[in-house]
């Protein structure tokens, strides 16, 4: 009886002790928030797929079938980069289009997201010299998928009678001028945003201007 008990308990052991098995798409979240904090770091050429693996407690065999190539890890990257800029939630019947668009640009963040985000692009943007592909990437997983989405919520805003906006897919575009086209880099690397400290109230008048227009 011992034997049996002893033996059960061995079992029991075991199947505590297993590891979970990770589906892809978890594994590729693990990744890629291991990536970004590698990247930041040393940056994209330093960054070894190997220390990746590491970081991650993955084969090189499982982060190469998840991303054959480091510019395809970037590419991963830089999708949620994407999401630290703009956000898509649920459109609530109670909110005005400015308030939404408050939400969706993110104008609240806490100081310290904001400041790895711009990292991210200072990062990006020092690497694209030695590697342009990064530029391209940044560009399409970025600004691009950013507009696109931008104006397909917009579009749902025009379904429900929101006034003033045309062409939804024009209208992101020009939001995303306002919101983003004057952001320059001095040679510190040290980025100006539009509105400079008082950065919430210079996007709110923006968000005013485009919802009402000049009246």
């Amino acid at each position: 009886m011992r034997k049996t008990a002893d033996v059960v308990d061995l079992r029991a052991r075991k199947a505590l002790g297993r590891p979970k098995v990770r589906s892809d798409d978890e594994q590729m979240e693990i990744i890629v928030a291991k990536a970004i904090e590698l990247f930041l770091d040393v940056g994209f050429v330093a960054m070894r797929m190997d220390d990746v693996a590491a970081a991650c407690r993955v084969s090189k065999r499982t982060l190469y079938r998840l991303f054959p190539s480091k510019l395809d890890l970037f590419r991963a990257m830089a999708g949620i980069h994407r999401q630290s800029m703009l956000i898509f939630p649920a459109i609530e019947g109670h909110q005005t289009l400015e308030e939404a668009l408050a939400e969706v640009f993110r104008i609240d963040i806490h100081a310290e997201e904001d400041c790895r985000r711009m990292a991210f692009i200072h990062r990006t943007l020092a690497e694209t010299r030695a590697v342009p592909e990064l530029g391209d990437i940044l560009h399409q997983e970025g600004g691009e998928k950013a507009k696109a989405l931008l104006g397909a919520w917009l579009a749902i805003w025009k379904e429900r009678g929101a006034a003033g906006i045309g062409d939804p897919h024009a209208a992101a575009s020009i939001l995303m001028d306002m919101v983003f086209g004057a952001i320059a880099l001095k040679p510190s690397d040290v980025s100006y945003w539009p509105g400079g400290s008082d950065r919430k109230a210079y996007l709110r008048e923006c968000f005013r201007y485009f919802v009402n227009g000049v009246k």
